[in-house]
């Protein structure tokens, strides 16, 4: 075979799309305990709160929570529908906790087709902690768990994501700009294998148009709200 037929056989087995058309960022509101949410409202507010104070600024942040993830799964669906997505990347998913993650996923899909209404206390204290779990699987798992997304992926590199984390040992808190760089071009290197649309759910905190070009991609990159997280932002 000929060098000139050699490489134009090539060229036609070679993929077609090296990395996404498109990058869509979805700005997401993150789900936290109610015990790192008090943590930090005390440190932003710098005075001590009652309980009742506390739980009220809570009961606050879970509705917006919710609102923002109903709103997701909304805008998901029609990304869904236009682009034939399979799969949506995942802030804080990795190659080590996407199995974990994916059979937790299978385990409240039981527990949703097992449970019936019940007065029960202890059945009512596993529901609530069920809806507290779905607030932090997030909208694209949601969507998993009814059918309507095949799969969750990792848009995390864990070694990246544990270098970032700004939490030491002892407690204290120390930010890494080069850490936290280094963390969002693996999440940028990530996104680049997609084919077609690649659509990310991550903190509105990050913005990955340098990471994506720093990586040498060349797609087009979107950052996108739903009209709760611009009420809260």
């Amino acid at each position: 075979m000929s060098r000139f037929i050699l490489a134009f056989s090539l060229l036609f087995t070679l993929p077609v799309n090296a990395e996404p058309t498109k990058v869509i960022h979805i700005l997401n509101w993150h789900y936290v305990s109610r015990d790192d949410y008090a943590a930090d409202l005390k440190s932003s507010t710098g005075k001590p709160l009652t309980d009742d104070q506390i739980n009220k600024e809570y009961l606050a942040f879970i509705d917006d929570v919710q609102t923002i993830q109903k709103q997701q799964m909304e805008l998901l669906r029609g990304l869904i529908t236009k682009h034939k997505l399979k799969a949506v990347y995942v802030e804080g998913l990795t190659e080590k906790n996407h199995k974990g993650i994916l059979e937790f996923l299978e385990s409240m899909k039981k527990y949703e087709r097992a449970r019936k209404p019940s007065e029960d206390r202890l059945d009512r204290l596993i529901e609530a902690q069920h809806q507290l779990d779905l607030l932090h699987v997030g909208a694209a798992a949601r969507l998993v768990m009814s059918g309507e997304l095949k799969t969750i992926v990792p848009a995390e590199d864990s070694k990246a994501m544990e270098a970032a984390n700004p939490v030491q040992p002892d407690g204290t808190v120390v930010f890494d700009l080069k850490a936290a760089h280094a963390r969002e071009d693996a999440i940028a290197r990530n996104l680049l294998k997609a084919e077609g649309v690649a659509v990310i759910i991550l903190g509105g905190g990050h913005d990955l148009t340098d990471n994506i070009k720093r990586v040498g991609g060349s797609c087009k990159y979107e950052r996108v709200t739903v009209p709760r997280y611009k009420d809260v932002e």
